[in-house]
């Protein structure tokens, strides 16, 4: 089993010591293998500190004469992976966390039942090594959505609804959230749409339908790209798309 490395970053002894205790009785209730370091100043915490090297850092909002969340920022400049979650006395910087895509925010002392919902935010993060995701800014926090589980996209004024089993909205153009979605088996409809070709059920002169019922509209421009990879997708499956069948900018 592979170890999870944390950080704690916190200058109180006490606070440090029962956070430490209640991430430890996690691990063993739960099998997991952690190796907690801990650094009583931010100085130490970015000397140590590299990409990839940590998935939790736990950050007391106050260190010495810092601030939790100016530390976030610069490993945030490092690593983009790496998740924090703030520890304090108050609510006072929850609002700051959203800027660098905090997981969680706690109060000392902290529970054994708030780090289970650290982890459990922390796993639904984590991808199924078999399972093939997209991730996306929703409601300022980084979301990882199985690609199998998307039926069709919506461009909304400067935003993207993303449709499937639950549904999500991100502030990205069509075209960029495009770029991160296997070409092979998405096409561009309409200037506002994109489909998943393994969720259509049928194709029809001014729309697809989808296996779910629901349909999605198939403009003039793109009707004959869409004919042809719709087509290609059923007789040969997603490894035989045809580069004609590329989504336009």
């Amino acid at each position: 089993m592979n170890t999870m490395r944390i950080a704690i970053v916190e200058d109180e002894k006490k606070d440090m010591l029962q956070l430490t205790g209640v991430l430890t009785a996690y691990a063993e209730k739960h099998g997991l293998t952690i190796a907690i370091d801990t650094f009583s100043s931010g100085e130490s915490f970015l000397r140590a500190f590299e990409p990839e090297k940590y998935k939790l850092v736990f950050f007391d909002n106050y260190i010495g004469n810092g601030l939790g969340i100016d530390l976030a920022r610069k490993a945030r400049a490092l690593d983009e992976a790496v998740e924090f979650v703030f520890v304090s006395m108050s609510m006072e910087f929850a609002l700051s966390g959203y800027e660098v895509r905090a997981l969680h925010y706690l109060i000392k002392p902290a529970t054994p039942d708030e780090i289970e919902k650290v982890f459990e935010r922390l796993l639904k993060q984590m991808p199924n090594p078999q399972e093939a995701t997209v991730e996306v800014i929703c409601d300022y926090h980084p979301v990882l959505i199985p690609i199998q589980s998307i039926r069709y996209i919506e461009a909304v004024n400067k935003a993207c609804v993303i449709y499937g089993e639950e549904e999500f909205k991100t502030y990205m153009r069509l075209v960029n959230l495009m770029e991160l979605l296997p070409p092979e088996e998405f096409i561009r409809t309409h200037r506002s749409y994109v489909v998943h070709l393994p969720s259509i059920q049928s194709m029809n002169k001014d729309d697809f339908t989808l296996k779910d019922g629901r349909t999605v509209p198939i403009s003039q421009s793109y009707h004959n790209d869409c004919a042809r990879a719709y087509i290609e997708y059923r007789a040969h499956g997603k490894n035989r798309r045809s580069p004609a069948a590329k989504p336009k900018s």
